[in-house]
């Protein structure tokens, strides 16, 4: 039996579906608000780029750990269609930086209004970008790498 193509494995579920998620980019979407209307520039203090940086991977591990075992029942059924468990910890990093990137698109149209350097804070940007993805990741890979999925998927 042949592997199936990468792309359905990770592209069925890159887009944030669950109502975790959507309550994780309107957190993220409301301090990013709040950010932009308190005052500076964002990323211009360390209060600011600390805040964030708390912000974001706290709030994507929360979003990520809820709902796990339809999560867990999901991953089982991509395994056994073909999918690696590589593929599907990219599915959920991708679905993490989406989130991410949604919940901080009042700083990022922001930062493209104003007339100052892109390259520092779009650098910053990235770094969140890829620190809520990443954690959202986090308990994806604890799952397709513990020893019950391993049991689960065998039997």
């Amino acid at each position: 039996m042949d592997r199936p193509s990468w792309a359905p494995v990770i592209l069925s579920g890159a887009l944030p579906r669950e109502l975790s998620d959507l309550l994780a980019m309107a957190i993220l979407g409301l301090a990013s608000i709040q950010l932009v209307i308190a005052g500076p520039v964002p990323f211009t203090g360390l209060n600011i780029s600390w805040l964030l940086l708390l912000l974001v991977p706290l709030i994507c591990m929360l979003a990520a750990s809820s709902n796990s075992p339809n999560r867990e029942r999901e991953e089982l059924a991509l395994v056994a269609y073909g999918g690696s468990s590589k593929q599907i910890e990219l599915r959920y990093l991708l679905r993490g930086g989406i989130i991410t990137i949604i919940g901080l698109v009042p700083i990022l149209l922001r930062l493209l209004s104003d007339n100052q350097s892109l390259s520092t804070n779009l650098g910053v940007l990235v770094l969140l970008v890829a620190l809520g993805g990443s954690t959202y990741a986090i308990p994806a890979f604890r799952r397709t790498h513990s020893v019950s999925f391993v049991e689960q998927f065998k039997g």
